[in-house]
């Protein structure tokens, strides 16, 4: 029998009609929401480790050790509450609320990866990319059945896996690293502690001590009395890891890989790891994170290293999501006064900030305490410390921690002036009045009192625990500042005046053994390690290059001999500039060479080299170069400078 085709087609059953996608529910959004919180915090802490190490030209991580786990952590809390508030939009706000909080939360889930991947992209574009594409990955979670089920199933240990490994890695390094200090034998002798202080920051020029007309300086002129003082000490360099660097492997700047976007690397043997290596407990507590971090590879050879603290929200800062939108506050506070003039807004930008940043800014009396805890927890059979103190008081913003008195400056009156105090270092100087820069320095001298007075409760402190008996306390900073004395020159790491090298240097033996001495030849402080293990008895076997300074205090040392040359190097660059190829190719290398009361400068790339009487022009403001009776000096100067650095120091000679 023939059957028609439109027979066929009436035949045909029917399809069964099929309900529309209704969205996720309230519990399979807040579910999801765990999901990506777990999964945004592990990727996220992947892409910048593979970032750091492979791709970014900036190989510092400005962030603690604890970011591998404290960032996942972060990310989980931060995706559970955004889970809530959208479970909620999902149950209540019907089929447009499920729909609209699927989309926001895996834009947002996709937000965290594309900013670590990108972290110099606009951050609302960033926002607008990860939102599109969120809207298409709704979809695929949407329909993804139970393929995406079991992806989920089996992704979510893996997720979990990373800041578990990454909390169990970090707490059994440094189980590691006591225990291998415990295991070695105490050094024979009964060896003398030693305590390496760096006043980050302080000027001589700014010291009572150094003949400043303000007494900044009282526990240092103490100490001095005490002790030995060096009239002229000049820093490695005119910044922090560079002058550190040096500090700890007696090698010059150029010598070495530590830079503004490069750590010290592992090539130089530091002065922590040759004294761990002879039984000595090393510990260091840090304020400069930036520049001091364990990043920067200055914590190696210290058993116990505390850098950032995390008072307050301030753990939750190393996840993106919410450092970007937080540092886009500080640039909102401006832009609230200078474009809006809504004045009312900025107490609750400063607020939410600060509440995430407090902290950014660990002040001398939490260095202290940091310090004299682990003195106290010491345990096992005694043996000497190597301890070192970094304080970032003196350091821009001048501003003084809670409870201190201002001594030479006001507080600030207005928002110009919080502006100069909070902002300094961004501040067009070309704009900046006289009494503007008189109103900072006042400031900074504010700080640098404040400072010198915390140095003088923790000397009180170690005196009534009986430390100082047996501890050598060696004190000095690592750059000096400069406040426009030199035109357009403010700050630090700009050029190699005086202003930012001459530095502080106070040696006090332990107390009883009468050395007090004021020692006036320039010295540089490139040669301190050679100088710490020729205190400690271990001179002879010395791996650090440079001299030894104690032969200038102690006759038995063969008297004041002759000291190295006080060399230093500096390569300006911004290390905020957004484009930092930019940035590191403009850069021109700049080095200074003082020694017997005189001081030449010279910058590569340029035919204009300098040459001063420090006696005589303390100020650096007559050039010589140009004087005829000095042409011999300058041809000595010269000569020496190229003899210590190989040659002119072209920027491809340091680190990039």
């Amino acid at each position: 029998m023939n059957v028609s085709s439109t027979e066929l087609k009436q035949a045909r059953p029917s399809p069964v009609p099929v309900a529309p996608k209704r969205g996720l529910g309230p519990v399979r959004i807040l579910l999801l929401a765990i999901w990506c919180g777990l999964a945004a915090g592990a990727l996220e802490v992947v892409i910048v480790v593979i970032r750091k190490s492979f791709l970014d030209l900036n190989r510092l991580y400005w962030m603690p050790r604890q970011f591998l786990w404290l960032t996942p952590i972060a990310d989980l809390v931060l995706f559970s509450v955004l889970g809530v508030m959208l479970a909620l939009v999902a149950a209540f706000g019907g089929q447009r609320g499920r729909w609209l909080a699927a989309r926001l939360l895996c834009g947002l889930a996709l937000l965290p990866v594309f900013w670590a991947a990108f972290p110099r992209i606009y951050g609302p574009a960033g926002f607008v990319f990860a939102l599109g594409a969120g809207v298409q990955a709704a979809v695929i979670v949407e329909r993804g059945g139970d393929w995406f089920r079991r992806m989920v199933w089996w992704s979510t240990p893996v997720f979990l896996l990373v800041p578990i490994l990454a909390a169990a890695g970090t707490l059994a390094s440094e189980r590691l690293a006591a225990w291998r200090e415990s295991s070695r034998p105490a050094p024979d002798g009964g060896r003398p502690n030693v305590l390496f202080v760096v006043l980050d920051t302080v000027a001589a020029g700014h010291l009572g001590l150094y003949g400043y007309n303000r007494p900044t300086s009282p526990t240092l002129s103490a100490l001095a009395e005490r002790g030995i003082r060096f009239s002229r000490a000049i820093a490695p360099s005119s910044w922090t890891l560079p002058s550190h660097a040096s500090f700890f492997t007696g090698c010059w700047p150029h010598e070495l890989s530590a830079g503004w976007l490069t750590p010290l690397d592992g090539s130089k043997r530091t002065l922590a790891e040759f004294l761990g290596q002879r039984g000595y407990a090393t510990a260091g507590f840090v304020a400069n994170t930036w520049y001091c971090g364990a990043d920067t590879g200055l914590g190696r050879g210290f058993s116990t290293y505390r850098d950032y603290i995390f008072p307050d929200l301030a753990a939750f800062k190393w996840a993106v999501l919410v450092d970007r939108p937080v540092e886009g506050l500080r640039a909102l506070d401006h832009d609230i006064r200078q474009r809006f003039g809504l004045d009312f807004l900025r107490p609750i930008a400063r607020y939410v900030w600060w509440r995430f940043n407090s902290g950014e800014r660990k002040d001398a009396a939490q260095v202290n305490a940091e310090f004299l805890d682990w003195l106290a927890q010491r345990t096992g059979p005694p043996r000497p410390f190597f301890a070192f103190l970094n304080y970032y008081d003196a350091h821009y913003p001048y501003e003084l921690p809670p409870g201190n008195v201002h001594r030479y400056g006001i507080r600030p009156r207005n928002p110009r002036e919080v502006e100069l105090i909070q902002n300094w270092r961004a501040v067009e100087k070309r704009n900046v009045e006289p009494r503007e820069v008189e109103f900072v320095r006042d400031s900074y001298d504010d700080c640098v009192a404040a400072l010198d007075e915390e140095l003088g409760r923790l000397v009180d402190d170690l005196d009534r625990r009986g430390q100082l008996e047996n501890t050598w306390i060696i004190v000095l900073s690592d750059h000096g500042e400069s406040f426009g004395e030199h035109p357009g020159d403010f700050g630090h790491g700009t050029t190699l005046y005086q202003t930012e090298l001459h530095v502080p240097l106070v040696v006090v033996p332990p107390r009883g053994t009468g050395t007090r001495k004021l020692v006036s030849e320039t010295v540089g402080l490139r040669d301190l390690p050679a100088t710490i293990v020729d205190i400690l008895g271990w001179g002879s076997d010395s791996p650090f290059p440079g001299r030894s300074l104690v032969g200038l205090w102690d006759s038995r040392k063969g008297g004041s001999g002759e000291v190295s040359p006080a060399l230093a190097e500096v390569v300006p660059t911004d290390p905020v500039e957004p484009d930092l190829a930019k940035a590191m190719a403009a850069r021109a290398a700049w080095s200074s060479l003082t020694r017997n009361g005189w001081v030449y400068l010279r910058r590569e790339g340029s035919s204009f080299d300098e040459l001063y009487n420090l006696d005589a022009d303390p100020g650096e403001l007559s050039n010589l170069v140009a004087d005829p009776r000095e042409h011999a000096r300058l041809e000595e100067m010269r000569a020496l400078m190229n003899q210590l650095t190989g040659g002119p120091l072209s920027r491809d000679r340091f680190q990039p």
